[in-house]
């Protein structure tokens, strides 16, 4: 039997080095998600030889294993675990590449279906901080109504309190200076947030953020606040991937402040351009099959869908 655990912040530099051998770029098993949400989806985990395992106990469902190396260890502890507790094997998170050592081993045991509402919109640096060409029209209107409607400002967000929320500034080693909001304020934007929207079903979300705004350094994020008119109408915070992929883990803007999120994307992109300049990509997550969360990242025109699968046992 596989001997499983709580995931800790001890397990970060373990798990970061599975994810970036992976070389798959999803962000549904990074450590940082792993770690936010754990209290959601009491994701338990394992380490076999080079790859992590992760069990999600109360679905009977794992994620396919992160790693490189032979699989077929892994795959044999997972079917070991699902048929000691009765059950046939279910293995999430499935990407084309992942498939493509899978099914050589497996195909002939396991049903394969897509997972759309999972599937990561992954985009080029490039398009996210210019925003260039005839697809993306829309989005330069938005950022001009932004603008059309008063002065604004984007400030890094630091866990260390500054004292003053828009006067003091920080220069990184590669000599960019953001000013700086504290991460006091940002909780607060945040918060309000989900009290505005006063939804249950983001009762969980809010927990993630939460978990977050307590380890913000430790888990490596890193965030940016929008003004307008000096009051904040925008957050976003994410962290690196891997070697050449920025996830975005969470982005929220008031409603009614038009263009705010697209100015607040651009703004965050061209802050990680600048920060991480071996960033190649971002990873804005799926879509949980919400339709208007699909139109908003479908109209950015991804430059790849990664789809995800499950492999269900026959």
């Amino acid at each position: 039997m596989i001997d499983w655990k709580e995931i800790t912040l001890a397990d970060k530099p373990q798990i970061d080095d599975k994810i970036c051998a992976s070389g798959c770029h999803g962000a549904d098993y990074s450590f940082a998600n792993l770690f936010i949400w754990r209290k959601t989806y009491k994701s338990q985990i394992a380490f076999c030889g080079s790859r992590l395992l992760v069990g999600m106990p109360q679905w009977s469902v794992y994620a396919y294993p992160k790693g490189d190396g032979d699989i077929k260890e892994s795959i044999e502890l997972l079917l070991e675990e699902a048929h000691a507790h009765g059950n046939k094997l279910v293995i999430r998170g499935l990407t084309d590449k992942t498939l493509e050592e899978f099914l050589p081993l497996y195909g002939d045991r396991f049903e394969i279906s897509e997972d759309r509402n999972n599937a990561d919109y992954i985009y080029t640096v490039e398009k996210l901080t210019t925003l260039a060409g005839r697809h993306l029209s829309s989005k330069r209107n938005h950022i001009k109504h932004f603008e059309k409607n008063g002065s604004w400002e984007f400030h890094k967000i630091t866990a260390n309190e500054c004292g003053c929320v828009t006067s003091c500034t920080e220069k990184t080693d590669e000599d960019h200076e953001y000013i700086l909001s504290s991460l006091a304020e940002a909780r607060a934007f945040v918060d309000e947030f989900y009290k505005e929207k006063n939804d249950p079903d983001l009762a969980a979300e809010a927990g993630a953020i939460e978990e977050m705004f307590k380890h913000y350094d430790e888990l490596g994020f890193i965030g940016g606040m929008l003004y307008q008119n000096g009051v904040p109408v925008a957050f976003t915070a994410g962290t690196k991937l891997d070697n050449i992929v920025f996830d975005t883990h969470f982005e929220k803007a008031l409603p009614g402040v038009e263009g705010a999120y697209t100015m607040v994307n651009r703004e965050f992109a061209r802050m990680i351009a600048a920060e991480l300049p071996d960033i190649q990509y971002f990873n804005r997550e799926e879509d949980m099959g919400l339709e208007g969360l699909r139109r908003a990242k479908e109209s950015y025109h991804p430059d790849v869908l990664l789809m995800k699968y499950f492999a269900k046992e026959k």
